[in-house]
């Protein structure tokens, strides 16, 4: 944290003497990484040094944690210190074991482990805190039944709201509209005129509908989302005028009149060829990367190349 981060008045905002405020800067300069127990400011004696880290220790500024089997110091950002400060010790306990949780959060299970408190004491902390939206409960994709918690200001993680798992679902789901379901043709399509393929909007309302994700995704997400399908080439956009105009866009959320709303996508059907494979065709010097440069007698020549080797090997 640079000075501007505490205002003007650098650490005499948050209550940190120069000794305190000079530790605290050294330590933060080491970033996750943190600093050993030894490590101290350069010009720093190591009286002062141990007595700046014991009052930051104090006044919740910095923190122990297990790096590789070694004890750690690393810093706490000041206005979340601040917060902790003005908690009772359950409340300052539960905050911190939290906030080290970061984005992924913590179970109540883990919580209760970490903290050692009574469940009836941990149950009250944790409404104390949600009620001063202190903290937060989210919903792990992967464990719907758990109740995980992080801090009220953070978003949680694609492992916590499930990148890959979304991802997959909203495939699947435009797959489900993409083919007619016949048994008899199983590979059957819709008539070119068909107008009835998801758009982002749908997408959207599938995916609350169903609570796939803790957080509420905007139209702008999802297409974010559906972008990343369409660059994977499992998902193709049609065009507005060829997914029809139909699409009611008077949704409640302002997101709705999105530019990416009108658009449809279809999901790509996979599909083995059906064409013979011909050696011929598959002779390497078609698409050679070199073959300006292949002379018989040149650097690059067919005595020594490598991708004909492994077309004569085929």
């Amino acid at each position: 944290m640079s000075t501007t981060d505490g205002g003007g008045g650098g650490g005499n905002e948050f209550g940190l003497s120069e000794d305190e405020w000079a530790f605290y800067q050294f330590a933060k300069s080491h970033g996750q990484d943190g600093i050993k127990f030894s490590d101290r400011p350069p010009n720093m004696g190591v009286e002062q040094a141990y007595s700046a880290m014991n009052s930051l220790l104090k006044k919740n500024a910095i923190e122990i944690v297990q790096i590789n089997n070694e004890n750690i110091l690393r810093t706490i950002d000041l206005r979340e210190a601040q917060k902790a400060s003005k908690l009772s010790d359950e409340a300052r306990l539960v905050y911190n074991t939290i906030r080290a949780a970061g984005n992924e959060g913590i179970w109540t299970k883990d919580l209760k482990k970490k903290t050692n408190l009574h469940a009836i004491v941990l149950t009250r902390t944790l409404k104390t805190l949600e009620q001063r939206q202190e903290i937060k409960a989210v919903k792990h994709v992967k464990f719907p039944t758990r109740k995980i918690y992080m801090l009220f200001n953070l978003t949680p993680s694609s492992e916590v709201t499930g990148g890959a798992c979304l991802k997959m679902a909203c495939l699947k789901y435009i797959t489900a509209r993409s083919f007619p379901r016949n048994e008899q043709v199983r590979e059957a399509v819709f008539s070119a005129d068909y107008e009835h393929y998801p758009t982002a909007v749908e997408v959207r309302r599938f995916i609350t509908e169903s609570r796939i994700s803790s957080v509420d995704l905007s139209i702008k997400d999802i297409g974010s989302l559906l972008d990343v399908l369409v660059y994977d080439g499992m998902v193709e956009k049609k065009l507005p005028y060829i997914a029809g105009f139909d699409e009611d866009l008077s949704d409640d959320d302002d997101d709705a009149h999105d530019s990416s709303a009108p658009w449809a996508y279809k999901a790509v059907r996979k599909t083995a060829s059906r064409l013979p494979t011909e050696a011929l065709t598959e002779v390497p010097c078609g698409k050679c990367p070199v073959f300006s440069f292949c002379t018989p007698d040149g650097p690059v020549n067919p005595s020594n190349c490598e991708y004909f080797k492994t077309w004569l090997d085929w």
